[in-house]
């Protein structure tokens, strides 16, 4: 796993992470109270898929739920690398900062999910894992 959470083998792919129906049901319950993403570059590029899932009607109930979630949720990718966000409610802060999250999240009183830890100090870093804002 990279510091940004992307979790990919040597290869690249990222099917051996793939759940079961029941783990997937679990880890959308643990997801949908998520108000914000705050991703790294690659976490964010894999995500991407779940904006416009094709043929998301013959998936399995499950999986149409992470795409609502997702679909959901604002996004904030902190990346030099990333010239523009290609997804909605998804920005593209300059720097790591409580205040950046509040200016970049209309729902910033909301739980947080995921960061990328390369530029994020310790105390950025201690918010986020409290999952809180205030």
């Amino acid at each position: 796993m990279s510091l940004d959470g992307y979790v990919a083998d040597r290869e690249g792919n990222f099917g051996w992470a793939m759940p079961d129906e029941e783990v997937h049901a679990f880890v959308n319950d643990l997801e949908r109270p998520v108000g914000t993403y705050l991703l790294g570059r690659l976490m964010y590029e894999v995500l991407t898929y779940w904006e416009e899932p094709p043929e998301l009607a013959d998936e399995p109930p499950v999986i149409q739920d992470f795409a609502a979630i997702w679909a959901g949720a604002d996004k904030i990718v902190y990346s030099k690398k990333l010239e523009k966000a290609s997804t909605a409610r998804t920005s593209k802060p300059c720097g790591a900062s409580r205040s950046s999250v509040r200016r970049a999240s209309p729902s910033a009183s909301s739980t947080f999910a995921g960061l990328s830890a390369r530029k994020v100090n310790s105390s950025f870093a201690s918010l986020i894992t409290r999952g809180s804002m205030s």
